[in-house]
């Protein structure tokens, strides 16, 4: 994958989630991205919750 690739994947990725965030509830859409981060880590070998704090909220 080239990076445009990754970065045109990634701002879907964004797209969908904002969609998602305006009609789930909070408990629903933040289920949603820790599976999302999950996924992301199992194909990219990054642990979000070591690269995030608990406590960032501007982060992931």
């Amino acid at each position: 994958m080239t990076d445009k690739e990754v970065v045109a994947a990634a701002e879907s990725l964004g797209e969908e989630l904002a969609t998602a965030k305006e009609s789930s509830s909070e408990f629903a859409f933040t289920t949603m991205v820790i599976q999302c981060n999950e996924a992301i880590g199992d194909e990219t070998g990054v642990d979000y919750g070591s690269v995030c704090g608990a406590d960032d909220d501007g982060c992931c």
